[in-house]
């Protein structure tokens, strides 16, 4: 997946960020549509399994395996679901962890630790290792992508928090504004076009189309 613009937007990728407000929106037709039409467009299918599966961490298991339930058939015929986990390896995980969140956050990382561990020791602990590390630092699917369907997730939930933050991220790790804002805007046929304008209004996306 390549980097995109608000007008630019590879058709493999928009594909990929539909399909995750699909699964947040619980939507399981319109998620096998935008799954069938990620691979037809070009994308691999290990990074629409990739796609669904970061999908457990701001949905939960619950909606996660619901989405990989609807999207079974695409696989079937595609292929993409890996034959088995990977090896347990918590010192790397927790090192690609580290590095990936460092590179999302930039300057805000230190302050993002410390907030987190106010909240939750275990939490700030899991972040790291589960999160960053052993989930969104796996090879199929490159930051940027995952960073846009992060965002369609965040964007349906109104999770404006959370939102603002990997919007920014989106920007740290190569990604676009534009990016960012058509990310966004993909999400108005799952949750309407109010939830949009305050989505671009809280990830701090709203105005030029400019690129940036």
């Amino acid at each position: 997946m390549t980097d995109a613009t608000a007008l630019e937007m590879e058709p493999a990728l928009a594909r990929l960020v539909s399909l995750s407000a699909a699964a947040a929106a619980g939507d399981g037709a319109a998620l096998a549509e935008h799954a069938e039409g990620a691979i037809r467009e070009g994308a691999p299918p290990a990074a629409v399994y990739e796609a669904l599966l970061q999908s457990y961490l701001f949905l939960g298991f619950p909606r996660a395996i619901e989405a990989l339930f609807a999207a079974k058939p695409v696989f079937d015929r595609h292929g993409g679901v890996p034959g088995g986990a990977p090896t347990v390896d918590l010192a790397g995980w927790r090192e690609a962890g580290e590095d990936l969140c460092r590179r999302v956050y930039g300057r805000n990382y230190e302050k993002l630790v410390e907030t987190m561990r106010g909240l939750s020791p275990d939490l700030a602990a899991w972040m790291i290792l589960e999160g960053y590390g052993k989930t969104l630092s796996r090879p199929a699917l490159d930051p940027i992508a995952r960073e846009y369907c992060v965002v369609a997730i965040l964007t349906v939930t109104k999770m404006w928090r959370q939102l603002r933050s990997h919007a920014i991220g989106a920007v740290h790790v190569g990604g676009t504004r534009n990016g960012v804002r058509e990310a966004i805007r993909l999400c108005a046929p799952f949750a309407g076009k109010a939830v949009v304008n305050e989505a671009l209004h809280a990830a701090g996306m709203e105005g030029s189309n400019a690129r940036r």
